[in-house]
């Protein structure tokens, strides 16, 4: 730290200073190193209360500001918003005091400290403090002052704070207003000293209402304002009906000296009958978790942001938020007093890594008692006025200990009304003092189950886990919530991706296959053994290199070199790895160097202790397998030896430097590699200790020398693991089609049809306290893309009423043809977060047969033959050719009127990327089965001509090279008729672990087109992708699109686009194309 940054006069304008806009975090503005966790800390050691005693980042802020001189008589306060973890303040050089906790405000009265004219404010901020043990959050570990800073200026007696309460009679009509007025003063107080207080409320025209007063002695102290108010609007998330209350303090002379105002909102929230209740009525909570984060600016949570969050999530049906895992900036707080949003309001406490009550859990500690309440405290004091809090939440993941029942008390003695939640991984979601039930993760059987057994209303704390392309089987939870009445909906985990924008830099390879290497964290280039080298800080700096298929064809030989140069030893040094199930150079602990490949199921692994001098000075280390034999050098020497005969395991893995890709993730318990490292080898033969010395780069299939580090711009990054790449939507908020799935679902009009046949369908509205007068019913009769019959009208449902319209009768349908009835409830007219027209719920019901309107026209048909030459069988008609191999029965062109249509023929395909929510679960037997390399053997290869048609029939196997005992049989049987018309129909069976993986990803078969069929047409589910376990939202139609909009930009890569229910599909250039359609209608 600068010395003596913090006194009066400092000159920052030497010494490195840097201008910075507040509020920002570190990390996003490239001042220090970005690291994401889930369950463990990022401290090294991890020994609540310490911290870190080697590395501790430490921001200096110094800001100086002019006294107004209207200011130099009164009391000035100087006020954190947010800050962490813990920061020290001085006022013109003098010590004003320390906080931490830094997701609630805290106030310094500096008065005493200020000076007319020029002031000086200097801050010192550490990335650690002794708080941030409870701050161990499924999220980036920001640092900085995150929030607004701001001075304000009071009378020496002044109005210090005001709690409101609104209580509701027995009709929830009428209602009892009390504001309870603190006073303070600067000074000694007189007996003289008497003051008024004085309350006027005022509604939301600004008409007044009513008038309340008190009187407090003394010049300080409190009193009590109460008035009765007839019937006043109510505050709901449906109707946000907000009264201002201005409540003015007077001298003895009458003359008003401070005024302050303060939103009220009358509601009055219980539980009931195992249900929570809000001005008697039962509420649904269609909510989402919103962990604040942005990928410009992190944890610093703009207006701009904040207020277009509220928008969207208006838009998409969401009605609630839980702060996880801390309270939000103040500004959602005033947008969901507004604007209608429910608060479940969490406390800033996790502590994942030590939440096993009572064995090791700070909630347990006598020394950490006060540190939790103080976060409670505060959290109530800031937002207890709200009246979109809803709920007070005493924190997440960190068990259950003396330190929650010690707030929950609180609570009950300041806040009796508001219910309290508890939201630990055990006991699931509860707590005795709870008194709504979270349950977390549960499936949608096990949440009817816990419906049948509950005391209490079930809101469930995280749910869907909404991981890249996710949200499958989202309308069963549901189904179970508008079943049970005690079940109430729950919080999606979560609302936005955590992504964060970072500089793209590369590092050249010079082996000459130019694979792609991406540096990741924030490393620094130093001198290295020779030229320049990559110094990594532990704090996740490490090297991802592109998974090139030159770099996996790894088998029966291997070697890998660099040059290491360690520093202090901080849990872990991964020198080069390729996941845990294929190789690794690392070092196993501070004494042990070890190199492993992993094959026929199992780890062989030579190790050898270190050298002295180990540390701080540069090593070769080298690890070599020859197919028969591993072996283990350090500085060129044999140091240990294995036999084992096999070859090297294959993984879906990356190559990565500095890190165990597949083990050092978010939630690695130390950090990792410390130290510097250069000229790193890949090669996949066995090279000696006298061929290493000769550096054959050459012959690398990957060499990196660190010599440079290029910046190609920003990407969007999820650090050491995918834990952040949670979200309905993305990072910068582009809604994913799982969004539009969860609008469906939540929708506050819900449609059914079981009589749609004969135009009758049922409507209901599930809105608790509103009618449906600001929406529109929209239906409409398609036969594929033909509309048939269309209308709308108006629709009148007072809250929780459900009604039988009767729309037209369906046309005739005499070809028993495939039609859909479609029935939208749209908005009437533009809100201040949506346009007139948008959709806010939409229902679709088959009335028709199973007969596919026609696709094409018609070909008038012809002859059709088959001719072999040289190896190709073709099949020929008028103004069409089918080519297929001889030998091997592939279709291998399809020609109309001499264009070719095709760019490769129809392959078994099984695989299709994994999604998020399978990595690392169904992902490794599919591999492990060979699913994603199946190559086809094909059987004998038969034509017939008969009725005049030709058929080809091609019986085959589909195994993975290497892979015994999973396989598939198949048979492809392709009929042309004379119109041109080609079938195929397809039967294909799993044996051996194909037959018992989970589940197959996808089955089917996959052909190539020209690249110049850019049109995508389909006649299906859409227009955003869909699956089978998450179809709502997505009515049957006809679209077209261009094929680049089909892509879904999914954080990590995985499958996407997938659409249900389709009737046919066709590619085409806009002169022509292929079109493949099914027979009928499926189902």
């Amino acid at each position: 730290m600068p010395k003596d940054f913090f006194t009066e006069g400092y000159d920052t304008s030497r010494g490195g200073w840097r201008s910075v806009s507040v509020p920002h975090t570190w990390q996003t503005d490239g001042l220090d190193h970005p690291v994401f966790r889930n369950i463990p800390t990022e401290m090294y050691p991890d020994a609540p209360p310490k911290v870190p005693h080697d590395v501790n980042p430490t921001g200096a802020y110094v800001k100086t500001f002019e006294l107004p001189k209207s200011w130099e008589k009164r009391r000035t306060f100087l006020r954190f918003e947010g800050v962490t973890s813990g920061y020290l303040l001085w006022v013109n050089g003098s010590y004003a005091g320390y906080d931490q906790g830094g997701y609630t405000p805290a106030e310094f009265d500096i008065s005493d400290r200020l000076h007319p004219g020029r002031n000086t404010v200097a801050v010192q901020v550490h990335r650690w403090g002794s708080g941030a043990h409870l701050e161990d959050y499924d999220q980036w570990r920001f640092s900085g002052i995150f929030r607004s800073v701001g001075l304000y200026s009071t009378p020496a007696t002044y109005l210090r704070d005001i709690t409101v309460k609104t209580d509701l009679d027995a009709r929830y009509r009428d209602a009892r207003l009390t504001a309870e007025v603190d006073v303070a003063t600067k000074g000694p107080r007189r007996a003289t000293d008497e003051r008024k207080v004085l309350g006027t409320l005022y509604d939301q025209r600004g008409h007044k209402v009513t008038t309340m007063s008190g009187t407090v002695a003394d010049g300080s102290g409190s009193t009590t304002l109460t008035a009765d108010v007839a019937n006043p609007a109510k505050w709901t998330d449906e109707t946000p009906h907000l009264y201002t209350l201005v409540v003015r303090l007077t001298g003895a002379d009458g003359t008003v000296t401070h005024t302050t105002a303060q939103p009220v909102g009358f509601r009055e929230v219980e539980v009931k009958d195992r249900q929570l209740l809000v001005n008697g009525k039962r509420i649904l909570i269609k909510g989402v978790n919103r962990s604040e984060t942005d990928p410009g600016t992190g944890r610093h949570a703009t207006r701009e942001r904040t207020a277009s969050d509220v928008s969207l999530m208006k838009q998409l049906n969401v009605n609630s938020v839980r702060t996880s895992h801390y309270p939000s900036d103040p500004y959602l707080y005033e947008q969901a007093d507004a604007r209608g949003l429910w608060i479940d309001d969490e406390v800033d406490i996790e502590t994942h890594h030590h939440d096993a009550c009572p064995d090791d859990c700070l909630a347990e500690r006598p020394e950490w008692q006060a540190a939790f309440m103080d976060r409670l405290t505060a959290m109530y004091e800031r937002d207890k006025n709200h009246p979109s809090v809803l709920m007070w939440d005493t924190g997440n993941e960190a068990g259950l200990g003396k330190a929650h029942y010690a707030m929950a008390d609180f609570l009950d003695r300041e806040d009796p009304a508001r219910p309290v939640y508890h939201q630990p991984n055990s006991p699931d979601g509860d707590a005795p003092f709870a008194d709504v039930w979270g349950p977390r993760y549960p499936s949608p059987s096990s949440l009817e189950e816990k419906a049948k057994a509950t005391t209490k209303p079930i809101i469930m704390g995280e749910y869907a886990h909404a991981m890249g392309n996710s949200l499958g089987n989202f309308r069963e939870f549901w189904d179970v919530v508008r079943k049970y009445p005690q079940v109430q909906g729950g919080y999606i985990w979560d609302w936005a991706e955590q992504n964060i924008t970072q500089p793209l830099l590369t590092t050249p390879d010079t082996s000459g296959n130019d694979i792609l290497s991406y540096v990741s964290g924030k490393p620094d280039l130093v001198a290295g053994h020779r030229g320049k080298a990559l110094e990594l800080s532990g704090l996740d700096d490490f090297v991802e290199v592109y998974r090139d298929p030159k770099l996996d064809a790894v088998s029966d030989a291997l070697t890998l070199d660099a040059w290491v140069k360690p520093a202090d030893w901080t849990g872990s040094f991964t020198v080069i790895a390729k996941g845990d199930h294929s190789y690794a150079l690392k070092m196993r602990d501070k004494d042990t160097l070890e190199f492993f490949v992993y094959g026929d199921g199992d780890w062989h692994t030579v190790a050898a202790d270190v050298p002295d001098g180990w540390y701080g000075s540069w090593h070769r280390v080298s690890g070599t397998f020859d197919g028969r034999t591993l072996r283990l050098l350090i500085d060129g020497k044999q140091t240990a030896s294995a036999d084992w005969t096999g070859t090297v395991g294959s993984s879906a893995q990356p190559v990565n430097i500095g890190r165990n890709p597949e083990t050092e993730q978010e939630n690695i318990r130390t950090r990792m590699a410390h130290g510097t490292v250069d000229q790193v080898r890949v090669y996949h033969k066995a090279l000696s200790a006298d061929q290493l010395a000769t550096d054959p780069s050459a012959d690398a299939v990957l060499a990196l020398d660190f010599d440079r580090l290029d910046r190609k711009g920003e990407f969007l990054s999820y650090g050491a693991g995918t834990g952040g790449v949670d979200g309905v939507v993305s990072s910068d908020r582009t809604v994913q089609p799982e969004a539009r799935a969860m609008a469906a679902v939540h929708a506050p009009i819900r449609i059914s049809g079981d009589q749609a046949r004969a135009g009758r369908i049922e409507v209901r509205n599930e809105r608790s306290f509103t009618g449906t007068d600001d929406l529109r019913l929209r239906w409409r009769i398609t036969e594929g893309a033909r509309t048939l019959a269309q209308g709308s009208r108006t629709l009148d449902l007072a809250a929780g009423q459900r009604t039988t319209l009767q729309l037209p009768k369906p046309p005739a349908n005499p070809q028993d043809a495939d039609r859909q009835l479609t029935v939208e409830a749209v908005r009437a007219t533009d809100t201040a977060w949506a346009k007139a027209g948008d959709r806010v719920a939409v229902e679709q019901f088959d009335i028709g047969g199973r007969q596919l309107a026609g696709t094409v026209p018609a070909r008038a048909p012809g002859k059709v033959k088959a001719t072999t030459s040289g190896g190709r069988l073709t099949v020929t008609g008028d103004g069409f050719s089918y080519g297929f191999d001889r030998a091997s029965g592939e279709l291998v062109s399809m020609k109309s009127g001499g264009r070719e249509l095709l760019g490769s023929g129809p392959e078994l395909d099984a695989w299709r990327a994994p999604l998020s929510n399978e990595i690392g679960s169904e992902e490794g037997p599919w591999r492990e089965a060979g699913l994603d390399r199946l190559r086809t053997e094909p059987g004998k290869v038969t034509v017939d001509e008969r009725d005049g048609e030709v058929v080809v029939t091609v019986p085959s196997s589909a195994a993975a090279p290497g892979v015994k005992d999973s396989s598939f049989a198949q048979t492809l049987r392709y009929t042309v008729s004379g119109t041109g018309e080609l079938r195929l129909d397809h039967r294909v069976e799993a044996r051996g672990a194909a037959r018992t993986v989970p589940y197959l990803p996808r089955i089917g078969l996959s052909l190539r087109l020209p690249d110049r069929y850019e049109r995508f047409t389909w006649y299906g589910r859409g227009p955003q992708e869909n699956y089978t376990d998450r179809e709502d939202g997505a009515p049957v139609g006809v679209y077209s699109t261009d094929v680049d909009e089909q892509f879904a930009g999914y954080t990590k890569p995985q499958d996407y686009g997938n659409h249900e229910d389709v009737r046919w599909a066709s590619l085409s250039d806009g002169s022509g194309g292929l079109l493949v359609s099914g027979t009928s209608r499926p189902g």
